[in-house]
């Protein structure tokens, strides 16, 4: 085994120990529950649960996670549910890991470092699988911009993209990743031609055709084309944003933020001194998920 063979599995050890814990999500149970549900009677269009409004159309986005979740729950308990959420996250931070350009050690560094910045919102709860969804959507775009997977991998994106959409609604996410390499690779291949790093002209066409088809392909979902909309009106929900603690920007008295800002930071002066300077579409990517981050803990 190779030295960076072995730094990439204790990093994955390390990982996988610190996202081993007992959740914090208070949702945890009812997710449970709709799972056991599900496979009891079928996916609910309306809610079964609350007294206040029963009855009312209920958008079950999450439904496959909240199987999964009673399935490993039913076989393995509460622990084996911790054992498994633990490897997905470990799984997600090493599929970012794996395809960064830096030396392995200071790569290393900076995925502990988002690690801990994101750990806060891990858990058994299905948002681990929006994480996990867009590390691997990141992970195959870089992969074919590396030179290291042929072109025609990139078609392997709306068949994950089924799977996202069955998982919860924040597939959207990998809309906007597949969108903002388009437009970032897009512009750079236009103004710096000479420039390697970003998408061939064929890789663009062919990003741009899995972009649509991946959209499209969010669609094969229980609720069909309405889970379009949906992450629109719950973004949009007044009471989601005033009730949900997690939408809210975050509050940097709270020591739990600071490694999100050191993260910026460091990321503002890597690549301020660096001798190569980011494409268009990694300045995007940064550019947006830092403005998301403080818009929403």
């Amino acid at each position: 085994m190779t030295t960076k063979r072995l730094f990439s599995a204790l990093l994955v050890i390390a990982l996988f120990a610190m996202a081993v814990r007992e959740t914090l999500d208070p949702d945890m149970w009812w997710h449970l529950r709709t799972g056991e549900a599900i496979l009891q009677h079928g996916i609910p269009r309306f809610d079964i649960f609350s007294f206040t409004v029963t009855g009312q159309p209920w958008t079950t986005h999450e439904w496959l996670s909240q199987v999964i979740m009673w399935l490993v729950y039913r076989l393995a308990g509460l622990p084996g549910l911790m054992v498994v959420f633990a490897g997905f996250i470990a799984l997600t931070f090493w599929l970012v890991y794996a395809v960064c350009e830096a030396r392995p050690y200071l790569a290393g560094f900076v995925t502990l470092l988002a690690a801990i910045t994101s750990a806060i919102v891990w858990g058994a709860r299905p948002q681990i699988f929006n994480m996990l969804l867009m590390a691997a959507f990141i992970h195959v775009v870089e992969r074919v911009r590396l030179g290291q997977w042929p072109v025609r991998r990139l078609w392997l994106l709306p068949v994950l993209m089924v799977v996202w959409a069955n998982l919860h609604s924040g597939y959207l996410l990998g809309v906007v990743v597949l969108g903002t390499y388009l437009v970032g690779d897009g512009v750079q291949r236009i103004w710096q031609p000479e420039d390697e790093r970003p998408l061939t002209w064929h890789g663009l066409w062919v990003l741009a055709g899995v972009t649509a088809v991946s959209f499209l392909a969010a669609a094969i979902n229980p609720s069909g084309v309405s889970l379009w909309v949906y992450p629109f009106l719950t973004l949009g929900s007044p009471a989601m944003q005033a009730f949900i603690q997690e939408w809210h920007s975050p509050d940097f008295h709270q020591s739990y933020f600071w490694p999100f800002i050191a993260q910026i930071f460091l990321g503002a002066v890597a690549w301020a001194y660096s001798f190569r300077r980011p494409t268009a579409s990694d300045l995007l990517l940064f550019l947006g998920t830092a403005f998301a981050g403080l818009v929403s803990a």
